[in-house]
C-alpha cells in the first residue's frame, strides 16, 4: 500500500508526499468512515481528522508492530468513535447486563456475506451496535479498550456487542442453517 521511503518523506514534511500518501489511503480509510459514519455530512470531518492524526502520528509508526494499513485503521476508528461520541448524539443504552463472552466462531458467518452485503448491514444497523461491532469485531479492540474510547464500561461494551450480535442473527440471517445449529 505505501512504502517505509514515502512514510519517511512525509515525516520530513515533503508535500509532495503526504499528497501521495493521502491519495493511496483516502479510498480506503473512507471507506472505514462510511462504516462508522452512516451521516455523510459528519464523514468529511471525519477524513479530516483521521489524516490530520495519521500525519501528526507517521513519526509514532513502527514497521515491527505491523503493517501501515492496520495502524492506519487504528488511527481511524480511533477518530471516528470519538467524533461519534463528542458530535454526534451517540448514546448507547448504558444497561451493564453481564453477557457471556462470544465464541471466536461466531463471526464465521461473515465469509458468507460480500462486501455489499456488510456495508448494508452496517447502514441499518442501530448505531450503538455498529460501532461496537465494528471496534469489536472488525478492529479487534478489546471491551476493555473499547469501554476507554467510549467512555462506558467493558460490560456495557460486551452488552452492546451480544445485541449486535442478536440483531445481526434476527435481521440478516432468520433462517440460517447456523443459528439452527447454534454455531451463532
Amino acid at each position: 500500500m505505501v512504502s517505509l521511503a514515502l512514510i519517511n518523506r512525509c515525516i520530513a514534511r515533503d508535500k509532495l508526499a503526504q499528497r501521495q500518501l493521502y491519495e493511496a489511503c483516502a479510498p480506503y480509510v473512507y471507506t472505514i468512515i462510511k462504516n462508522y459514519i452512516p451521516d455523510e455530512s459528519y464523514r468529511k470531518d471525519a477524513m479530516q481528522e483521521a489524516f490530520s492524526h495519521i500525519f501528526a502520528s507517521l513519526e509514532n509508526y513502527d514497521i515491527n508492530k505491523g503493517q501501515f494499513k492496520n495502524w492506519i485503521s487504528r488511527i481511524t476508528a480511533n477518530r471516528c468513535a470519538t467524533l461519534l461520541k463528542r458530535t454526534i448524539n451517540f448514546n448507547l443504552r448504558l444497561e451493564e447486563t453481564i453477557t457471556p463472552d462470544t465464541a471466536e466462531n461466531t463471526f464465521a458467518y461473515l465469509d458468507q456475506l460480500s462486501k455489499v452485503e456488510i456495508e448494508q448491514l452496517l447502514v441499518n444497523m442501530p448505531k450503538g451496535y455498529r460501532t461496537i461491532f465494528l471496534l469489536s469485531v472488525i478492529e479487534d479492540y478489546s471491551h476493555k479498550e473499547i469501554g476507554e474510547l467510549l467512555t462506558i464500561t467493558p460490560e456495557t461494551s460486551r452488552s452492546q456487542l451480544f445485541r449486535a450480535i442478536k440483531w445481526i442473527k434476527k435481521n440478516i440471517f432468520p433462517h440460517s442453517k447456523a443459528i439452527i445449529y447454534g454455531t451463532l
